[in-house]
């Protein structure tokens, strides 16, 4: 009837504005990023915080700091676009302390790709001793952190001590222990496939390579009005239903 005619109309009318916008017809809008990140604690392990302080001679003391502690490394990847605190890797690197008394983040030291950081166990004349520098590859104070093993057994040390070089020399690693990886155009690629398949779609629903009565479209009279192009009844409900998700 009429009504099926005005219904079959507005939706291909519709239709045509939106392949014509897909098609190149419009500037297609920008995606959105996505600003959230998600932590993932890549190492951890327990170990006590060393207090230095400088003395009238010019050397450091150190001391230990009796709080029972643990060492997070901790990879935060971010959704979106590369800032300067943001590796090529997707992510931020980022040794924390905790009290594990208050569980409480106490001290928080950012690693990036260029500070040759290292962590290295400090002979201290006592075998016993399990003392290791957090370093930056600088000599200043700020950069240096001393701390000592809580842990009852020794063996796992070494095992901590090169897989917490290996997360600060290669971020990359540090991304795929997380979980992820670097990141690429993927999302944009996704939009770009969406439309060129929503298209394609559309083109075969219109029945033409392009809109409107060019060249090659398939017509129907409908009484009435003018010619308008063919398409099925699961086509023109197919169309309606994603015109009407897009709010046309």
């Amino acid at each position: 009837g009429s009504e099926h005619r005005n219904i079959i109309k507005e939706t291909m009318s519709n239709a045509q504005d939106l392949l014509s916008i897909l098609g190149g017809g419009a500037p297609r809008p920008a995606p959105r990023a996505n600003p959230s990140t998600s932590e993932k604690t890549i190492l951890s392990f327990k170990a006590g915080k060393m207090n230095t302080e400088l003395q009238p001679n010019g050397k450091y003391m150190v001391s230990p700091d009796n709080r029972r502690g643990e060492i997070n490394l901790v990879w935060t990847t971010t959704n979106s676009a590369p800032s300067s605190s943001a590796t090529a890797s997707g992510g931020q690197l980022t040794v924390e302390w905790k009290d594990r008394r208050t569980m409480t983040t106490v001290n928080t030291y950012p690693i990036f790709p260029n500070d040759n950081a290292t962590f290295e166990r400090v002979e201290t004349g006592n075998d016993a001793d399990r003392v290791y520098l957090l370093s930056s590859g600088t000599n200043s104070s700020d950069s240096r952190h001393f701390f000592w093993m809580q842990d009852k057994e020794s063996q796992p040390d070494e095992d901590n001590c090169v897989n917490f070089n290996l997360y600060m020399s290669d971020h990359s690693e540090a991304a795929r222990a997380a979980g992820t990886s670097a990141p690429t155009n993927n999302n944009e690629n996704e939009v770009a496939d969406d439309n060129a398949e929503l298209l394609r779609i559309m083109q075969g629903a219109l029945g033409s390579q392009g809109v409107g009565n060019s060249e090659g479209a398939r017509t129907v009279d409908v009484p009435g009005d003018s010619s308008i192009p063919t398409a099925s009844v699961g086509q023109i409900d197919a169309l309606g239903n994603i015109l009407e998700n897009l709010g046309m």
